[in-house]
């Protein structure tokens, strides 16, 4: 039988806690990539397409990119009031489970 020391029990668990932290801020960074990336892509190739058509070279371009620069603002402040109401729901219940 072995006593671990109290110690590498919290040095443990904030490694754990870490490794955590780490995974999701990397999906958080990967899904912020791609909600910039897509609306950028999908409608700046729209845009290029209309141009070419109809020979209004960069018009419908640079609309496009308006466009995506718009919808990937829109999401990106959509996605950080979610995370804003997650940590402040688990900042209360840390709270009330310490008092």
């Amino acid at each position: 039988m072995t006593i671990e020391p109290k110690g590498q029990k919290i040095d443990q668990k904030i490694a754990v806690d870490n490794g955590l932290s780490l995974m999701q801020a990397l999906s958080l960074a990967w899904q912020m990539g791609y909600l910039l990336a897509i609306p950028l892509i999908v409608l700046a190739l729209a845009g290029r397409l209309l141009d070419k058509k109809w020979d209004t070279s960069p018009l419908f371009l640079l609309i496009g990119i308006g466009l995506s620069i718009i919808i990937s603002s829109i999401l990106v402040a959509k996605k950080a009031l979610e995370i804003i109401g997650e940590v402040s729901k688990t900042d209360s219940t840390q709270k009330t489970t310490n008092q």
